[in-house]
């Protein structure tokens, strides 16, 4: 394994290591449902955590379809921008930025005293002041357009997060109320990191003014900090004669975490039926734990990223309770089912904690700081499809969210997965599923996946994004998630 994808690994694990981060099942879920997708599969409990109408419709299978039971499922992932060399680039670029003046309120652990006053090493463009002061603002201009070069790769690909999640979904047929009753308890987790750049204000015929008139002033009396442009300033060593360019930006660096516990109740029942099939009904409602977090800290107040870990391990949680209530329906025929549902129907609402906005003076930064202070759990409606052989053994689904949402995080999704699945009736043989899932907003990543049920109790699922990035010379998927879960059924 290449050096920097293992330094993104770490960097990934690092932000779910310091924030405990949890998240919403909206980026992938756990067990059989990471190749599934969120249908009723019929494939043990899991199928009835998708669809709040899928209980009574399992159950009403019979009992060799397994339809009571329990199942422990984990799973993690790793997604990724193209981060080869990205931390290099993080150090350089803070090495060239203004730290925030004192006492303007630095993020969490953050003192501006202890910046070192190392910049971007430009001492060749002295040579270059006097007589021809063009040549010395070329120079500089050339380091900004570096500057920039840098920001525009941290904003487009910067970016890593991480996912963990676990899930124990119960299910059992009852005489009371005649219908089937869900029972799970779910921790799922995510982090992220990303970069919010502001961009470089360079006049380059301000700059050669400022820079003429500087040259022809008393040398006596000349700043050690020429102001060059809006963004731009020249530091001068009158030790040295040595220059160096440091740029005033709010571009900085926000990572945003959650911790999300649930615990949900359904119920679902047989509305309706005739020769042709049953109409299903269902409803669950959640009870959230929801912790969120959220930093953001300027590339001129860190000086690499081991302080900006530090930070990140400093940040505060704001603690939230709330109800979501997710309802559906189901239409089971012989050989084919349609079914809907609305996820997070009183669209439940979470606050992070506010983030110091006294070291930011770009109104773009600030705007997008302030607006980004509340997570709303969308409603979402979701559709399916599914298509069975007269045994039941070869199966194709496809699900489809309707509309897109946002998870906790910022990142936009819309699902499409398409499946398939063949069940052994033996214990000894493996049930295979396969499946592809592509995000129809957002980042647009797709995935392919792959699971197997072990003697009818171990599910193993993977899935591997299509998109690839070259790290140290090697092709490696952009994510990559993987399942394990165990299950008792009778």
């Amino acid at each position: 394994m290449s050096h920097t994808f293992r330094k993104s690994v770490s960097f990934a694990g690092g932000l779910l290591a310091c924030n405990l981060a949890l998240a919403d099942a909206v980026y992938h879920p756990p067990g059989a449902n990471l190749t599934y997708g969120d249908v009723t599969h019929g494939q043990r409990i899991q199928s009835a955590s998708s669809n709040p109408a899928a209980g009574a419709a399992d159950l009403a299978r019979g009992e060799n379809r397994g339809a009571r039971g329990v199942v422990l499922s984990t799973a993690a992932g790793l997604e990724y921008g193209n981060i080869e060399n990205l931390f290099q680039f993080y150090d350089m670029i803070t090495g060239g930025y203004r730290p925030s003046e004192p006492g303007t309120g630095n993020p969490p652990g953050q003192n501006p005293d202890d910046k070192p006053d190392d910049g971007v090493d430009l001492g060749d463009i002295w040579d270059n002041l006097d007589p021809n002061v063009q040549d010395a603002i070329e120079a500089v201009a050339e380091e900004v357009a570096v500057q920039a070069a840098l920001l525009s790769i941290v904003r487009n690909e910067g970016y890593g997060r991480a996912w963990l999640a676990a899930d124990i979904p119960f299910q059992f047929g009852s005489e009371f109320l005649g219908g089937a009753w869900n029972f799970s308890l779910a921790w799922s987790g995510n982090a992220k990191a990303f970069g919010l750049t502001e961009e470089i204000e360079f006049d380059v015929e301000s700059a050669i003014t400022a820079l003429d008139d500087w040259i022809t002033s008393n040398p006596f009396q000349r700043p050690d900090l020429l102001p060059l442009s809006d963004d731009v300033l020249l530091n001068v060593s009158p030790e040295t004669n040595g220059l160096q360019v440091l740029v005033d930006n709010d571009s900085s660096i926000v990572t945003k975490s959650s911790q999300q516990f649930e615990f949900n109740v359904g119920y679902s029942d047989l509305a309706w039926a005739n020769e042709h099939g049953s109409l299903f009904l269902g409803a669950e409602a959640r009870l959230y734990l929801m912790r969120l977090s959220r930093l953001s800290v300027r590339f001129g107040d860190i000086t690499n990223s081991k302080e900006l870990f530090d930070a990140i391990q400093n940040a505060d949680f704001e603690e939230d309770v709330r109800v979501g209530i997710d309802v559906g329906a189901l239409w089971v025929a012989e050989n084919y089912q349609l079914g809907a549902q609305i996820a997070n129907v009183n669209e439940p609402k979470f606050q992070f904690p506010e983030i110091n906005l006294d070291p930011y003076s770009s109104e773009e930064v600030i705007r997008f700081l302030q607006q980004d202070q509340t997570y709303v759990a969308e409603r979402q409606l979701k559709l399916e499809a599914s298509i069975f052989t007269d045994n039941r053994r070869w199966s194709a689904h496809l699900g489809l969210d309707a509309n897109s949402r946002f998870d906790p995080l910022g990142d936009e999704y819309q699902w499409l997965t398409v499946s398939g699945s063949y069940v052994n009736e033996t214990w000894w043989a493996p049930n295979l599923r396969f499946g592809y899932r592509e995000n129809l907003a957002g980042t647009r990543r797709r995935y392919a996946a792959i699971g197997a049920t072990l003697f009818n109790v171990v599910n193993l699922d993977i899935a591997s994004a299509f998109d690839q990035v070259e790290i140290d010379g090697q092709d490696l998927p952009q994510g990559l998630m993987l399942s394990l879960g165990f299950q008792i059924v009778w």
